[in-house]
């Protein structure tokens, strides 16, 4: 399983801890398109992604946003859109509602939110390579 942090405001903590928050807009704007943020998603999406072809994130959104404020952690699930592009074959594939599962994790003192991939999601191996 992989894991990114990302840096959050005071005002978005602030936010996100309050009862009953809905951390589905605030989670669109943390991963809004062409950003840092959000190219650290689709990296973690294509490591995921990968061994169906050479991923490209088409779109995504979020929902099933859940989130424990007096724990401070929460889960989510990702709906993506992904075109494989198979180059042995000069093929593409694409793939429309493909689910990815997170969870995170509020550090309000550091005011970072920390994302973990899905457990199911396969990691690299060395013995990939032989």
């Amino acid at each position: 399983m992989e894991n990114f942090a990302i840096k959050i405001k005071e005002q978005q903590l602030e936010a996100i801890l309050q009862p009953g928050a809905a951390l589905q807009p605030l989670l669109l704007s943390l991963f809004e398109p062409a950003t840092s943020n959000y190219q650290l998603l689709v990296y973690e999406l294509q490591r995921e992604f990968r061994q169906w072809g050479s991923p490209d994130i088409k779109k995504i959104s979020f929902d099933r946003v859940v989130f424990d404020p007096v724990m401070q952690k929460g889960s989510f699930r990702i709906l993506l859109n992904v075109s494989f592009t198979f180059s042995c074959e000069d093929s593409v594939t694409e793939k429309k509602d493909q689910t990815s599962e997170w969870t995170f994790a509020i550090d309000s003192a550091n005011k970072v939110m920390r994302f973990y991939s899905s457990p199911f999601a396969e990691s690299r191996s060395t013995a990939d390579e032989f």
